[in-house]
Order: structure tokens, then sequence, then C-alpha cells
């Protein structure tokens, strides 16, 4: 599994953005990785996935500096154009244009749409497509979604900005039976069925096999998780030796992190693709416990030197160091689940963490694998470039 740096385009009509991806583990994008919707005080959400693109949608002007960062493509800014299919392979950062638009089903791409005056945009991303009812008049909804492909379990609809009744959202539920409908703010029933109100801004949802069947209605807060003081700190230690870390990986050839050391120890690659793992799984233990929209993701090499394969044999250290950065931002970015949680007992999903020791643990496992392998820079052997 890949997760592709952020991407930045021009203006098209229709931008695919094509994300190379070298399936390694049983997680893969039909498993439905997360992405997490964020609504945006005044106007606009945003999408995030776990590769950590970041698309705007609907975003106005005194909102785009209110966001933790500025999307690699706004809706908005889409104009009319011809459609181009771009992608990263890794270790490059450039984005090369592939061609005419992939086939929609691609579960490794992300096609973004703009709608024209009066038509919904879309997003279609791992697996997911997601509706964006922004300049949609409430009357013509049912007939500007019948119809459209994708729908059932794999479509999110995002109907908030504009003049929805209880009957239009009942009326979208029965036409698509969409597995997510955001609905604004003050909502409290859809037919008989009670809005899940979030008093932040994020939901998490994937397109991966689920237990509860049926339409999720939620309405959705206008500004961020706030972490306690403490979760602060701790991700914030947890952070810093995970950028540390990236710092040295990111100096390496392919060469030098395929080194074998004599004495029989891992090799460099083997250490990045272990911290990246467990945290990675942890982690998303945690998650799903909490929120089944979030799998359970196990990227884990073999423990033992003599087992282990490696993942992308031809990753360069940068490109290992940004394997990294993506769970980081992955670990942050559902951080809120950590909500209500006793940080001294043992966190639901997991086997013994809690969430203070996890957090610390994985703040000493950074460092201690990245000492590990600043000594092998030193042993006999070691590539010069």
């Amino acid at each position: 599994m890949i997760f592709s740096r952020p991407v930045h385009c021009g203006s098209t009509s229709l931008v695919c953005l094509v994300l190379s991806m070298l399936i390694t583990s049983s997680v893969t994008a039909d498993d439905g990785h997360p992405v997490a919707i964020r609504n945006w005080e005044g106007q606009g959400v945003t999408i995030e996935t776990m590769w950590g693109f970041h698309v705007g949608m609907g975003i106005n002007d005194a909102n785009r500096s209110k966001l933790p960062r500025k999307p690699d493509l706004e809706l908005s800014a889409v104009g009319v154009g011809e459609s181009k299919a771009l992608k990263r392979l890794p270790n490059q950062d450039k984005i090369m244009i592939a061609g005419e638009a992939v086939a929609s089903d691609d579960v490794n791409a992300v096609v973004v749409r703009r709608g024209t005056e009066g038509k919904p945009s879309t997003v279609s991303v791992d697996g997911l497509t997601i509706i964006y009812l922004e300049s949609v008049a409430a009357g013509n909804v049912a007939m500007e979604i019948e119809g459209r492909p994708s729908g059932g379990d794999k479509l999110v609809v995002v109907a908030i900005d504009g003049d929805f009744d209880q009957e239009q959202y009942a009326a979208i539920i029965e036409l698509r039976k969409p597995r997510l409908l955001i609905v604004k703010a003050g909502v409290e029933k859809v037919g008989d069925q009670a809005v899940e109100v979030v008093s932040h801004n994020t939901v998490a949802v994937s397109s991966g096999k689920r237990a509860k069947q049926g339409t999720r209605i939620v309405s959705l807060g206008t500004q961020g998780y706030q972490l306690s003081k403490e979760l602060t700190t701790l991700f914030a230690k947890k952070e810093m030796a995970c950028k540390d870390s990236r710092a040295v990986f990111a100096k390496l050839s392919v060469a030098q992190m395929n080194f074998k050391p004599a004495n029989g120890t891992h090799t460099p690659r083997w250490n990045t693709e272990h911290m990246m793992g467990r945290e990675l799984h942890f982690f998303s233990q945690i998650y799903h416990a909490v929120d089944a929209e979030i799998p359970v993701m196990n990227l884990n090499p073999a423990q033992m030197p003599t087992k282990y394969k490696f993942a992308h044999e031809d990753w360069t250290g940068p490109e290992e160091a940004r394997q990294t950065e993506r769970v980081e931002a992955f670990t942050r970015r559902f951080a809120y689940l950590f909500d209500g949680m006793d940080l001294n007992k043992k966190a639901k999903g997991s086997r013994f963490w809690t969430p203070r020791r996890l957090l610390a643990q994985m703040e000493r496992h950074y460092k201690e694998h990245t000492g590990n392998v600043v000594k092998k820079m030193k042993l006999e052997g070691w590539p010069k470039e």
C-alpha cells in the first residue's frame, strides 16, 4: 500500500489524480482506506485522503485562511478545460501527465469533477463517490442525483449549504441509499431516524465492509477537535521523534536502505518499515474499535531478519520517509477518536496499550530504531552512496 504525497494542479474541468499503488499487504484500497470529511464555518468542506491529498469544496475567502493547510485542489478554482490524468510515481516529486481520464471505477485514482451551475460536484476516491450539493437548488436534488453512478454503500452525499428540509433529505436516502449523508446543523431527524450530532468538524468514511447497514446521517460542527493539554504534549513529542527520524532516512540511497550488516542485524529499510507499521497498526486498532469506518491496517514486516522481505526494495530513503509522514498524518487526523478515553486505562481495541503509554512508546520507538540505523552507518561495508 502506498500513500502518495499531496498533488498540486492547475485549473481543469476534470482532474484525475492517479496515485500509483503497489499493493504489498493484506490491506488494499478495496478494504476502504479512511477518508476524512471536514466542515468549515460559513461555507465549504474539505476532504483528506489516506495519502494526504487535500481537496476543498465551496471554501469561501474568509474560511480559506482557517484551514490547517492550503488545499491541493479547490473545486471552486476549477474552470472549463481539457480533462487530464495525473500521477506521481514513487521516488519522484514530479507530477506526470498520464493522458486521458482513468476509469471512474479505478479504486487507486482520485477523480474530481466541478459541477456546472446548478449541478453537483463530485470527488471519487478510494472506492467512494462523494457528491457535494453546493449549488443545487433543494427542489432539484432528486432529479440531479437520481441515476448517478456509484450509489448505495459507496456513496456519500454532502448537503449542508442549500435550503434543504427533512423531506428532501429523506428523498436522497430513498433514491440513493448513501453510506453517509451529511446534513446541515439543526436538523434533528430525517424520517424516523435521529441525526448523529458531532460537536467537532470531522467525520471518517470508507468504502470497506461494515456490519451496520443503512445510511448514517450526521451533522458536523465547524471547529476542529481540540486535544487535551496532555494529549497535545504527547502527540508533539511523538511527532518530533518521527520528524527527526525522517530527516535521517531522507538522506539515504536505495543501496544504503538495503544494506545488510555482516553481523546479521536488520537493514535500515526494515527499521523504517517497522516503525511505520507499528504506529499504523496500533493506532488503527484503537480507532477501528471506536469507529468501524476506519479499518485495522497492518503493514508490519516480518520480525526476524531471515524472514524479512522488502516491501519496496527500490524505494529511496526520501520515499520511505514520506511513507512514515503519511502514517503520522493519519494518526493526527483521527485523533478525535481518543475523546473521552482515560489516558491511563487500556484503550478500546488495543491488547494492552493505554493512550499515554502508546504515544510515549512510539516516541521511544522512533528514537531507538533511528539510532540503530545511525550506528549501521559506521559498520564495515556501508555504501558510500
